[in-house]
Formats: C-alpha cells, sequence, structure tokens
C-alpha cells in the first residue's frame, strides 16, 4: 500500500479531470489530507481554466481590422509633412554650419608662426654636398674662369 506521498501524481491527474483509479478512490475514502489536496488543486485547476477561458475570449471589436485599414490609406498622403520637416531640418542645420564656419576667429601672428615652423631634423640630416647630388656638375668651371668670344673681359688663354 502507498503513502500518501505516492498518490502525488494521481492527485495531479484526477484535479486536471481524470477519473480516478480504484486503489485512489479507496485511498481518498480514508485518508482526509490527501481528499483536501485534491479539492485544492482542483480549485488552482479551475482558477487557471477560468483565466484561460477570459484569455481566449477576447475578441478584437467588429470592423476593427476594416477600421485600421481604412485610417492608413486616408493617412497615404500625411507622409509629405515628414519630407518638408527632413529638407527644413537639414536646411537649418547647413546654415547653422555655414554661420560657424564664417564666424571663426582668424588666427593671430603665434598660430601663423607655429603653423609655419619646421622641424630642423630634415636641415641636420642632410650633408652639405647634397646639392651636389642633384645637379649637373660643370666641369672646370670654379678652377678656370674663362669667357667665351664675344663677352667683354678677357680673352681666351692661348
Amino acid at each position: 500500500m502507498k503513502g500518501c506521498s505516492g498518490w502525488i501524481d494521481e492527485i495531479a491527474d484526477c484535479a486536471l479531470g481524470k477519473t480516478p483509479e480504484p486503489d485512489f478512490a479507496a485511498h481518498l475514502e480514508i485518508c482526509p489530507q490527501c481528499e483536501n489536496a485534491l479539492r485544492e488543486n482542483r480549485a488552482i485547476a479551475a482558477q487557471i481554466e477560468d483565466a484561460f477561458h477570459r484569455v481566449v475570449a477576447v475578441e478584437p471589436p467588429q470592423y476593427g481590422p476594416d477600421r485600421v485599414m481604412a485610417r492608413i490609406h486616408g493617412q497615404a498622403n500625411t507622409h509629405a509633412w515628414w519630407r518638408w520637416a527632413a529638407a527644413l531640418s537639414v536646411m537649418a542645420a547647413l546654415l547653422i554650419a555655414i554661420a560657424m564656419w564664417t564666424r571663426r576667429p582668424s588666427p593671430n601672428a603665434d598660430v601663423i608662426a607655429l603653423s609655419t615652423w619646421r622641424s630642423p631634423t630634415q636641415a641636420l640630416l642632410s650633408p652639405p654636398v647634397a646639392a651636389a647630388w642633384t645637379t649637373t656638375p660643370r666641369l672646370a668651371q670654379e678652377f678656370f674662369k674663362i669667357k667665351l668670344k664675344g663677352e667683354k673681359g678677357e680673352t681666351h688663354a692661348k
């Protein structure tokens, strides 16, 4: 014979509408605790069933979808004002940006000096003969000062 804790599944099944088995029915006749548990579970099941029926019974109002669709079709032209509002807001933002751009303070001499400053590193790293690397050498020009014919001054060496 089962104790009261062994009938928990049967109590739940009977509370949900299943007919009790003969062994469980005989136990219910002699055990007031299990009978009270079955009664409480049936009350809870009835409350759940009632709440479920109330939720399911809620229907949308008659002609509700038709009204919604009529409103949607009637408001098709209301989107035009959104376009104008968007265009005006963009124009306002541009005007504000232009106003801020034109009202910039003019840079003073210190700022100009800083903007033209260059690091001396490049000048220090370049060797003194770097100019000779980028130009074509003119041979004997510095050693012999030769004047061409027709120039005023010295004549050619013989």
